[in-house]
């Protein structure tokens, strides 16, 4: 299992722990399970979330 994260992500959680993009890429890629992976695992889901949030689907009103 890996979680798929855009690498500006990546960066801005290696930013934001102070560590380094590879400890990132080896939390999310599950190599690592430390209380510090797991805390780096748990932002990437909240921020891919954000990023899920931020779409809008415009739906057209049926005509009748």
């Amino acid at each position: 299992m890996k979680i798929k994260l855009h690498p500006d992500l990546a960066r801005k959680l290696a930013k934001e722990f102070n560590v380094s993009s590879q400890t990132v890429l080896t939390s999310i890629s599950y190599f690592n399970n430390s209380p510090r992976a797991q805390t780096i695992r748990q932002r990437a889901k909240e921020l891919l979330i954000e990023e899920a949030n931020k779409i809008i689907i415009k739906l057209e009103e049926e005509e009748e």
